[in-house]
């Protein structure tokens, strides 16, 4: 009777088996840690994206239409005159400096952004490091 009282409230069990058991649990505690990590990135990532996406389609749309609106009004201004096909050649050009100028912002602003899962990754390096020392 006397021995299941310690049993109960005793450290944990020694030995190889303890030893095993501990070591596992730890393992398991520190993989749950990292994937919860991992979880989290992954959740900010997909939001940063989906407003981003978001953005770049209202943006869109909106200049589209001010372009629209703008092409339509340049060419009825122009209409009566010889000069019609020289404004509707100048706003093509306009158009497809524009559309380069913005291919290249959206380029560097898709590789300055942060790597995916960089803050797991570090962890993961500092984790390593931690294990490799003596």
């Amino acid at each position: 009777m006397k021995r299941d009282i310690q049993t109960a409230g005793a450290p944990p069990a020694v030995g190889l088996y303890g030893s095993i058991k501990n070591l596992a649990a730890s393992l398991v505690s520190h993989l749950h840690t990292r994937l919860e990590l991992f979880a989290i990135e992954f959740a900010e990532e997909k939001l940063r994206l989906t407003s981003l996406l978001v953005g770049v389609i209202l943006a869109l749309f909106f200049s589209f239409m001010t372009l629209i609106l703008a092409v339509l009004f340049i060419i009825a201004a122009y209409w009566d005159t010889p000069y019609r096909l020289h404004a509707v050649a100048i706003l093509a050009v306009l158009f497809l400096a524009g559309a380069g100028i913005t291919g290249a912002m959206v380029r560097a602003r898709l590789k300055s952004g942060p790597r995916l899962f960089e803050a797991s990754l570090a962890e993961l390096y500092k984790d390593r490091q931690q294990l490799n020392s003596p």
